[in-house]
């Protein structure tokens, strides 16, 4: 039985990096999901080995612990192949063998010390089905208000996530039961996990609970203050602005950031002050004639 080797399935080598890797099984997985490829049982089955490779490897935590040699699946290997040694057969089985081939009386603690803890409820564990995983995409506006989304699964079986509302780039959202049939009679079947990617918002910046948005003003705008629509991720709200603002001031709309459980946060408008397309004779004079009788430096204390 060939080992295991999860760098190997992604395409990258042992020195990866976790971005190189999580970069490496993004381009598989999309390439080989059930969506893409319907009916190619190949492609279905190299699907499943990215994803359990990815689960292997993909945080320095899994990784750490694959590397070592740790994980229920290596340590039952060693003890498969410490059994295929030479005179196994001979050595362990019939008259004058070590080991009599009885479980009568059988205490599971005597695995434990034997072989380790963890393997043995590694091997306890074995009638589980795999856990399986997908990447997810969805637009700005759902990971702050949260919805719901159709997928296909590994299986190739679709469901709808529900996506709370608030939701983090890569973060990963568990489907209980709903991943591989497990391998023995009353095993129970595996979980799905759903890693979020967010399409990034070309208005909408995340700042913590709280949301941000450029919003430019006139020059007459920021100089006498206005009354505007402002974007929300909820549709458009009527803010007020008030006199004199500056490019950087940031003028808060309450309740429009991000849900969470103490609430939730608040959008601000940057505030940009645009010139005019053109500078006219008319504004041109103005300007002039009004520096010459009301100067003033905003550069003062620069000298030093």
């Amino acid at each position: 039985m060939a080992s295991f080797d999860p760098y190997g399935i992604l395409g990258v080598a042992s020195t990866a990096t976790q971005d190189e890797i999580k970069s490496a099984y993004r381009k598989l997985a999309k390439k080989l999901h059930p969506d893409l490829n319907p009916g190619n049982k190949k492609a279905e089955a190299q699907f499943k080995d990215v994803n359990k490779a990815y689960d292997a490897i993909g945080t320095p935590e899994a990784r750490a612990k694959f590397d070592r040699g740790e994980t229920p699946e290596q340590q039952e290997e060693a003890f498969r192949n410490r059994r295929s040694g030479p005179f196994y057969q001979e050595t362990q089985s019939g008259p004058g063998a070590r080991y009599s081939t009885s479980f009568e009386g059988f205490d599971p603690s005597m695995f434990e010390s034997l072989f380790g803890e963890e393997l043995y409820r590694g091997r306890r564990r074995s009638s589980r089905g795999d856990d399986q995983y997908y990447s997810m995409e969805i637009d700005f506006n759902t990971s702050v208000l949260g919805g719901e989304k159709e997928i296909t699964l590994p299986s190739g079986s679709k469901m709808r996530v529900k996506i709370p509302p608030g939701i983090r780039e890569g973060q990963k959202l568990r489907l209980a039961g709903k991943g591989g049939p497990g391998t023995a009679k009353g095993g129970s079947p595996g979980d799905v996990y759903v890693e979020i990617r967010i399409t990034p918002s070309d208005l909408f910046r995340r700042v913590g609970q709280d949301l941000e948005i450029d919003f430019p003003l006139t020059i007459s705008e920021a100089i006498l203050g206005a009354e505007l629509k402002v974007p929300t991720v909820d549709g458009q709200v009527l803010v007020k602005f008030p006199k004199g603002l500056n490019s950087g001031a940031r003028v808060r709309i309450k309740g429009k950031g991000i849900s969470s459980g103490n609430g939730r946060g608040d959008q601000f408008a940057v505030i940009k002050i645009v010139m005019p397309p053109k500078i006219d004779p008319k504004l041109e004079k103005f300007f002039s004639e009004w520096a010459t009788e009301s100067p003033y430096n905003p550069r003062t204390g620069w000298e030093k």
